[in-house]
């Protein structure tokens, strides 16, 4: 069985409350979220998330593009087609001590 990635999402309410991004929008911001816990960026491809959400690379490619004109997130590409994603707002981790 193959171990997948176990990383929380955050989802902070400048997103949330976005009324200019779709719920799918909203969701793929909490995976990119949740991937860059691992090094600090998000590698993932538009492949990768179509396959994960059983969805078309080209929806995916709206989806990141309009987060990104949103100030949400920033990407780079490098290299042979390879990509970056970094988020843009300061996410908080959760806090055990109430």
């Amino acid at each position: 069985m193959e171990e997948k990635p176990n990383y929380y999402a955050i989802i902070p309410a400048i997103v949330r409350y976005d009324k200019a991004l779709s719920s799918s929008e909203k969701l793929i911001y909490g995976e990119i979220s949740s991937l860059t816990n691992k090094e600090g960026f998000c590698w993932a491809s538009n492949t990768y998330f179509a396959d994960l959400y059983d969805v078309t690379k080209t929806a995916v490619s709206g989806w990141v593009s309009k987060l990104e004109k949103g100030g949400h997130i920033k990407t780079e590409v490098i290299g042979n087609n390879e990509r970056k994603i970094w988020i843009n707002h300061r996410i908080s981790p959760i806090q055990e001590n109430f």
